[in-house]
């Protein structure tokens, strides 16, 4: 009888769920280094009240952080809107020094010495949605300046896994045009990525556009050899001013290039806001939450 009783106390029925979770599960996360390149991380907010052993399922919103490397500041503005629309957050950190210089530019080229900076991104959703429960296999990207360089470059590469995109002033563009190559244009894409280009694909996505009004710095030096972004001598389209003179041009420069190839575009130019990623937040929450209800 005794060995019964304690038998009979120590089980655990097999469908019972038991709880995992630590702090660290919940609310902010800690850097949480990529299982397929530790040298990259992710941190991610969980919407308060979300239930481990639950039912209730998340949409994903990936926020790209700028070349200040500083996505704790997007996912503290982005924390109100998270609790509220049962929005999980996750924004990778791609730091420099990762390839033994100062690669300042790595993550916004997406393809860089190597790195397949949007395959080390799709691996942190991947394990984002191992552990918490999200909603369908496809996500929203917000992503500003440097972001807004490599969120609009994802999205030729990977529209197929996005719902929305939303792209903040980024400093240089890539064009849809099939008679240049990246980062210019995207003829090269198949070759380069083993990527076509699917725009039936990427006119299912809803895109965002949006820059401050006041964003309006200029670079009138060229691109010189030692820039990431040099393509070679004469090379049509690889110059700062090609698609405008500052931000804003080159962003309606993006625009008006999607929308000649089928694709609408939502832009929104934020009154007395220059290059702070925190001033266009509510243009952002407000795009996305017109997304969200669709």
């Amino acid at each position: 009888m005794l060995v019964a009783a304690v038998f009979a106390g120590s089980f655990t029925p097999a469908f019972a769920q038991v709880k995992e979770f630590g702090w660290h599960d919940r609310g902010m996360t800690p850097y949480i280094a990529s299982q397929l390149d530790p040298r990259f991380s992710y941190t991610l907010y969980i919407p308060k009240g979300y239930q481990e052993n639950g039912t209730e399922t998340c949409e994903l919103l990936v926020l790209v952080h700028g070349t200040e490397r500083r996505p704790d500041v997007y996912v503290e503005h982005m924390r109100d809107f998270s609790d509220k629309h049962r929005v999980i957050l996750l924004a990778p950190l791609f730091p420099l020094n990762t390839h033994g210089r100062q690669d300042l530019e790595n993550y916004k080229l997406i393809d860089y010495k190597g790195t397949r900076y949007d395959l080390v991104l799709l691996s942190m959703v991947d394990e984002a949605a191992s552990k918490y429960r999200l909603t369908g296999n496809t996500f929203f990207m917000h992503g500003f300046s440097g972001g807004g360089h490599f969120t609009h470059r994802f999205f030729y590469l990977h529209p197929h896994r996005l719902r929305a995109v939303s792209i903040a002033a980024p400093g240089l563009v890539t064009l849809i045009d099939n008679t240049a190559d990246w980062w210019v244009g995207t003829r090269d894409l198949y070759k380069r990525f083993n990527v076509k280009l699917n725009l039936a694909a990427m006119r299912r996505v809803s895109v965002h556009m949006v820059v401050g009004a006041e964003d309006t710095d200029e670079w009138n030096e060229p691109i010189t050899r030692d820039s990431e972004y040099w393509m070679g001598e004469g090379v049509k389209g690889a110059d700062y001013k090609i698609t405008g003179k500052n931000r804003i041009e080159r962003l309606a420069t993006l625009k008006k290039n999607y929308e000649q190839h089928g694709i609408p575009v939502t832009m929104d130019i934020v009154p007395s806001a220059d290059h702070d990623e925190t001033k266009l937040f509510p243009a952002v929450q407000k795009f996305l939450e017109g997304e969200l209800v669709k």
